[in-house]
C-alpha cells in the first residue's frame, strides 16, 4: 500500500494509486517499444561502424531485457512512490534530480555523470508534460481534498515515473554505454506517454465534477490567496521546474560545468603563476538607470538625514580606503552620487585591470581555477542579491562586497567550499540576521545596516590578501551584535527554563497518570472526576514531586489525597461509613484547593467537578436519588492506554510560566475534544485573530519538518505581520519558543503551529539559508551547461 501523504483524503490517494500502477507496465512497454525504433532510427543512419554497432548492441539488449523491465517496472514504481512522499512532518527523501554545493566535493566522477545523466533525462521529460502537469497538478489535489496545491501529494508526478525507470535500467546487467544510449529515447518516449496518460486524466476527473485545487499566492500583504492554474496549463507566478537556467542569475558561466566544479572544491586546479591567463569576470560600471531608481527608494525609506549618523571608519590598515560610496551612504539625500561615485570606481578599477595595472579590487585570474572560482563568486553574490528574502540595502550590500570576494578567491580559491572560512561566516551571518527585519522601517534596521558599514563596509576597497580582513570584520560585528544581545539572552533563558518546567511537568504528570489509569477503583468514580485526577491532579503531584526532588515518597501528600478521593466519590462506600468521610471532607477540600494552587490551575476550570463531589458526599449522608455513574471503562491496549489518559497532549502552562515565555493559547474554534478540567492555559494570545479555518485544509508536512532552530517565521499576530525567530524547542517537541529581534518571546504548542500553519497566519522563511541557497543554485547552473554540453 502506497504511504499517503498528510491531510488529504487516503481513500482517494490509493484509488490513484492502483489505477497508475495498473497502467505501469503497459506505458512501460511503450516506451521500450519507441526506444527500439529510435535505435534502429540510429543505427540505420549511423555514420561511423562503431556508432553503428553500438545502436544494434543497444537494441538487441533492449530486446532481450524488455520483459524483465516491464516485470520489474510496477514495483520500482512504488517505490519511487514511497521513497519521495511525505510522511507527517517527517520529510520525503530527498530527490534524485538535485544537487547541492556542498555534496560535490565528496562525489566521484562517476557518480557526477550519472547525476548529469538524471538531470539531462528530466529535461527532456519535463519538456513534453510540462503544459498538462498544472492542471493536473491542481485537479488531483482537489480530488484528493486539498484546498491548495501541493505537487507532492500528486503521485503521478513526472519525477516519480522517471525515478523508477532509472532504477530498473540501473538493475539491468548492460554496460555503461549501452545504458546510456537507452536513456535519451527513453526520456522522450517516457514524456509522450506521460503526456496522453495526464491529458486523459484530465478529462476523467473533469467529467467526474473534480474542481481543482488552487495554487497559493503571497500578497503584498502577506496575505495568502488561491488562484487556479492559468488557460496554458502553467501555475500563475510559479517558473517552470524543468528551466535549469532559472535556477540562479542570468549571467554567463559557460566555463563552469559539474565535473569542472567538482575538481575546484577538491583542489584539483592549482596553477597559480601558470603563465596561461582565463578571461576574468568584471563588474558592471553602475548605470544612471540602475543608481535613479536606488537613489529614489533609499531616499523614500530613509527621509531623515539623521536617521544614520555619520560613522568614523574603523581604525584598520585599509581605513584610508573607506569607499566614497559609504561615505555618501551615511549622506542620506546623496544616495545617487554615492552610487554614481561607486559606479565610477569600479568602472576606473575594470579599465586598470583590462590595461595591465594592479587594480586593489581586481586582479587577473591565473588558470582555469581561479577564473572557476571568480565564476562561482560572481554567481553566488549575485544569487544572495537577487534573494527577496533579504530587504533591498542588505542586497546592495553583498553587491558592493563582491571586489572584495573577488580578489579572495584568487589567493584562495575554495573559501566559498568551507562553511567555517571567515568570508562565508560573514556573508552567511549578515543574510541571516537581516531576515529578523521585514521592512526597512522597522526598528533596530538603521542600528543594523550602520553595523554593516562600520565595520564590513571598508571591505568594498581593501587589498585583500588572505582571509584576515574578513575575520576582523566578522569579530568586530559580532562583538557589536552581542552588546544588544545580552539583555534579549537572559530574558530568553527565563522564558526557556519556564517552558523546560512546564514539559517536565507534563511528561512526569503523565507518567503519573498511568499509574492513577491502573487503580483497580478508578472505573467506579464519574468520568468527570477521574478526568480531573488524570489531568489537573496528576499536574499537581508532578509539580510537588519536581519541587521536592525525590526527597519524600509522597510529597506534599496528595498521592493520599487521591486515594481519598476516590474512596469520597463512592457513595456505596462512604455510606457504610459517614463519621470518617465527616472527618476527612474539610481536610480533603483544603487540600485540594492547595494543590490546584501550585501549578496556578484556575478555580472555574474545575467548579463542575467541586460541585459533583459536594453531590456524591451528600448522597452518604442522606438518601435520595443517586447521581449515575458510568459504567466501568473497558480495559485499555497499550497502544491506546495514552490517548485514554490524556485526551488532550498539550502541556500544561500555569499562567506565570505563560506571562515568562509568552504562551500563546489555542484557537478559539479549537477542535479538539478535551475535557473540561484538561484545557489548556488561560493564557491567550493575540494568535486567537488569524484567519477563519478551512475544513478539508491540513498544515503542510514541509513546512512542519523545516522547523528547526534559527527559522525564521512570520507570524499573524493581532492582526499584524511580525517577524520572529524559532530559538527552543522542547526535548519532545511539544513546545517551541520564538524570539523576535526586539527581543519579545513567543511560545506555543505543536497542535497551535499546525494550525497556524494551516490557517496562514504563519509563514516559514527560512527552510534553506541564503548563502547556502545561493551556493546551490551554483550548483544547478554547473549542472545545466554539463546538461547542454552533452546534448
Amino acid at each position: 500500500m502506497a504511504p499517503v501523504p498528510h491531510g488529504v483524503d487516503g481513500t482517494a490517494h490509493q484509488r490513484i494509486v492502483q489505477a497508475m500502477l495498473a497502467q505501469a507496465r503497459p506505458l512501460l512497454e511503450h516506451v521500450v517499444e519507441a526506444t527500439r525504433i529510435s535505435l534502429q532510427s540510429r543505427q540505420d543512419t549511423a555514420r561511423t561502424p562503431g556508432e553503428h554497432h553500438a545502436m544494434l548492441e543497444a537494441r538487441q539488449q533492449l530486446i532481450r531485457l524488455a520483459p524483465v523491465m516491464g516485470e520489474r517496472y510496477p514495483d520500482a514504481l512504488r517505490k519511487a512512490l514511497a521513497d519521495t512522499a511525505p510522511q507527517g512532518d517527517d520529510k520525503p527523501t530527498r530527490s534524485l534530480f538535485t544537487i547541492h554545493f556542498d555534496e560535490l566535493e565528496l562525489m566521484d566522477d562517476a557518480q557526477i555523470n550519472e547525476s548529469v545523466e538524471r538531470a539531462r533525462a528530466r529535461q527532456m521529460l519535463m519538456s513534453s508534460v510540462e503544459g498538462p502537469l498544472a492542471d493536473l497538478d491542481a485537479l488531483v489535489c482537489g480530488a484528493l481534498g486539498a484546498q491548495r496545491v501541493q505537487t507532492e501529494c500528486n503521485p503521478m508526478r513526472p519525477d516519480v515515473f522517471l525515478q523508477a525507470l532509472q532504477a530498473v535500467v540501473s538493475q539491468m546487467q548492460v554496460t555503461e554505454q549501452v545504458r546510456h544510449d537507452w536513456m535519451g529515447p527513453m526520456a522522450q518516449a517516457l514524456g509522450t506517454e506521460l503526456r496522453k496518460l495526464y491529458l486523459s486524466q484530465i478529462d476523467q476527473l473533469k467529467d467526474s465534477g473534480v474542481q481543482p485545487a488552487g495554487y497559493a499566492m503571497r500578497q503584498a500583504s502577506g496575505e495568502v490567496v488561491y488562484a487556479a492554474p492559468a488557460g496554458g496549463g502553467a501555475a500563475p507566478g510559479f517558473a517552470s521546474d524543468s528551466d535549469l537556467s532559472a535556477a540562479a542569475g542570468s549571467g554567463d558561466s559557460s566555463l563552469l560545468t559539474l565535473e569542472r566544479l567538482r575538481r575546484l572544491l577538491q583542489g584539483e586546479f592549482s596553477e597559480v603563476g601558470a603563465p596561461r591567463q582565463a578571461p576574468t569576470t568584471s563588474l558592471p560600471p553602475a548605470s544612471s538607470e540602475v543608481a535613479e531608481p536606488f537613489a529614489e527608494r533609499f531616499e523614500r525609506e530613509f527621509e531623515d538625514p539623521d536617521a544614520l549618523p555619520r560613522i568614523d571608519a574603523p581604525p584598520t590598515d585599509f581605513a584610508a580606503t573607506v569607499p566614497a560610496a559609504f561615505e555618501a551612504l551615511q549622506e542620506m539625500k546623496q544616495v545617487g552620487r554615492m552610487m554614481e561615485r561607486l559606479g565610477s570606481q569600479r568602472a576606473q578599477a575594470a579599465g586598470a585591470a583590462q590595461a595591465g595595472g594592479t587594480s586593489p579590487q581586481r586582479r587577473p585570474a591565473n588558470g582555469l581555477g581561479q577564473a572557476l572560482s571568480m565564476e562561482v563568486v560572481s554567481l553566488m553574490v549575485d544569487n544572495i542579491a537577487r534573494d527577496t528574502r533579504l530587504l533591498w540595502p542588505v542586497q546592495q550590500f553583498i553587491r558592493a562586497l563582491e571586489p572584495a570576494l573577488m580578489q579572495l578567491a584568487l589567493v584562495d580559491p575554495r573559501f566559498f567550499s568551507h562553511k567555517e572560512h571567515a568570508a562565508r561566516r560573514l556573508l552567511q551571518d549578515i543574510t541571516d540576521r537581516s531576515l529578523a527585519f521585514a521592512s526597512t522601517e522597522e526598528a533596530g534596521f538603521q542600528s543594523f545596516m550602520r553595523s554593516l558599514m562600520n565595520f564590513a563596509g571598508p571591505l568594498a576597497t581593501a587589498t585583500i590578501e588572505g582571509p584576515e580582513d574578513f575575520e576582523q570584520a566578522l569579530e568586530q560585528l559580532h562583538a557589536k551584535w552581542a552588546e544588544k544581545e545580552q539583555a534579549r539572552k537572559q530574558e530568553r533563558l527565563r522564558a526557556i527554563e519556564a517552558l523546560q518546567h512546564a514539559e517536565q511537568r507534563h511528561l512526569l504528570a503523565a507518567q503519573i497518570s498511568r499509574e492513577i489509569w491502573l487503580l483497580p477503583d478508578i472505573g467506579k468514580v464519574p468520568d468527570e472526576v477521574s478526568r480531573f485526577l488524570l489531568g489537573p491532579w496528576a499536574q499537581v503531584m508532578a509539580e510537588a514531586r519536581l519541587a521536592d526532588a525525590g526527597a519524600s515518597a509522597d510529597p506534599g501528600r496528595y498521592q493520599e489525597v487521591l486515594d481519598a478521593l476516590i474512596w469520597s466519590a463512592q457513595p456505596e462506600q462512604t455510606r457504610a461509613n459517614t463519621s470518617r468521610l465527616a472527618r476527612l471532607l474539610p481536610k480533603l477540600l483544603a487540600k485540594l484547593r492547595e494543590g490546584l494552587a501550585t501549578i496556578d490551575y484556575p478555580a472555574a476550570r474545575t467548579e463542575a467537578v467541586f460541585e459533583l463531589l459536594m453531590q456524591l458526599h451528600q448522597q452518604a449522608f442522606k438518601p435520595g436519588p443517586r447521581v449515575a455513574t458510568p459504567a466501568a471503562p473497558a480495559p485499555a491496549t497499550p497502544a491506546t492506554t495514552q490517548g485514554a489518559l490524556l485526551e488532550n497532549d498539550d502541556p500544561w502552562v500555569a499562567p506565570a510560566e505563560a506571562k515568562e515565555s509568552g504562551f500563546m493559547d489555542a484557537l478559539p474554534d479549537d477542535s479538539r475534544s478535551a475535557a473540561p478540567a484538561m484545557a489548556p492555559s488561560p493564557a491567550t494570545g493575540p494568535a486567537s485573530e488569524a484567519a477563519p479555518e478551512s475544513a478539508a485544509a491540513g498544515p503542510d508536512p514541509s513546512a512542519l519538518s523545516g522547523l528547526v532552530v534559527g527559522t525564521w517565521v512570520n507570524l499573524l499576530v493581532g492582526g499584524k505581520w511580525e517577524r520572529t525567530q524559532l530559538s527552543w524547542i522542547g526535548s519532545h517537541g511539544n513546545l517551541f519558543l520564538f524570539t523576535s529581534a526586539s527581543g519579545r518571546t513567543q511560545s506555543m504548542t505543536l497542535r497551535l503551529i499546525e494550525r497556524l500553519v494551516q490557517q496562514g497566519a504563519m509563514h516559514l522563511l527560512t527552510q534553506h539559508p541564503v548563502v547556502d541557497g545561493a551556493l546551490d543554485a551554483v550548483a544547478q547552473v554547473a549542472m545545466r551547461n554539463s546538461v547542454e554540453s552533452r546534448l
